[in-house]
C-alpha cells in the first residue's frame, strides 16, 4: 500500500487499539488487509472516547468506494464479517481504511495491483452501547 496523498488524520479508542495491532500482527501472513489495518492504527491518534462521527468497531456506516455505493455497513470483528450481511472486517483493505474516519472525510491509496482507490464516508451512526463524545470535545 502506498499513496502520494496525505491521509486524514483518524482515531482510535484507546482499548481498541492494542487488541487491534494483535489482530493485525497475528493475520499478516495470511490476509493482506491486515498489513494496511497495521499501517492504519501505526498513525492513529488514540482516545479514551471516540467521537460520535467517527468510525470504531460496531459504528454502522454510509460509504462510497470507488464510484459504488455502500448504505448502512457495520465494521467488525473477522469472525463476525459478512459482506452479503452488510457486515465488513477490519482486517480487510476497505475495513481497514474505514477504520477511524469522520463523517466527510475521504482518503485514497494504491492497492497492491497499482489500482487507485478512494473511499469517502457520508454516514456513521454508533451502536447505542459505545461510549462516545462529540469532536469537540476528544
Amino acid at each position: 500500500m502506498s499513496s502520494k496523498n496525505k491521509r486524514p488524520q483518524i482515531f482510535v479508542r484507546t482499548d481498541e487499539h492494542e487488541r487491534l495491532v494483535d489482530l493485525a500482527l497475528a493475520a499478516m501472513e495470511r490476509t493482506p488487509g491486515a498489513v494496511d489495518l497495521f499501517v492504519e492504527l501505526s498513525r492513529a491518534k488514540t482516545v479514551e472516547r471516540l467521537p460520535r462521527d467517527v468510525i470504531g468497531i460496531d459504528s454502522v456506516i454510509t460509504f462510497e468506494y470507488d464510484g459504488s455505493n455502500y448504505r448502512d455497513f457495520t465494521l467488525v470483528d473477522p469472525h463476525r464479517a459478512d459482506f452479503a450481511n452488510g457486515r465488513i472486517s477490519i482486517i480487510t483493505t476497505v475495513g481497514a481504511m474505514l477504520l477511524g474516519l469522520a463523517e466527510g472525510q475521504s482518503i485514497e491509496w494504491t492497492g497492491e495491483d497499482g489500482r487507485a482507490h478512494r473511499l469517502s464516508v457520508a454516514e456513521v451512526r454508533q451502536p447505542r452501547s459505545l461510549d462516545t463524545v462529540s469532536l469537540a470535545q476528544a
